[in-house]
């Protein structure tokens, strides 16, 4: 019988460990569709597709603004870097994943943090943070 039990607990520890890793392609997969939307200037689309969490923090001018300004600024990017600089939150409200990224553009760096939330098994932007000097000067 303990055997049984046993088999029983490895299979819910193997199905789990799956289910993990497909939520984590999921949110992947967003950030992913983030950035391609980025290179392509998509900003309102970004925006009307973020979740409410970052919907209701800015407004779509403000958001769209702020992205033309890190465009203007910093010029062509190459593609993002993962920095081992990550964080994760299961709440009632979905489960959150901030990963921060590092991106040399053509007029100096770029360091950003790019927070998804996955909820009813949809991975969605909930918030964008960028950083750099050149941002800063008008």
């Amino acid at each position: 019988m303990a055997a049984k039990h046993a088999l029983w607990v490895g299979v819910a520890l193997l199905t789990s460990g799956c289910l993990g890793q497909a939520d984590a392609k999921k949110v992947d997969d967003a950030t992913a569709r983030f950035y391609q939307q980025v290179a392509a200037r998509q900003y309102q689309v970004i925006y009307d597709q973020a979740a409410p969490e970052l919907r209701d923090n800015i407004s779509p001018d403000i958001f769209v603004g702020f992205m033309q300004r890190i465009d203007r600024r910093l010029g062509a990017c190459q593609p993002p870097v993962k920095r081992m600089d990550f964080h994760t939150n299961a709440t009632s409200q979905g489960f959150f994943q901030e990963q921060g990224y590092n991106q040399t553009c053509a007029n100096g760096a770029l360091q950003e943090s790019v927070t998804m939330v996955l909820r009813g098994g949809e991975a969605k932007l909930a918030g964008y943070h960028a950083s750099s000097p050149l941002l800063l000067t008008d």
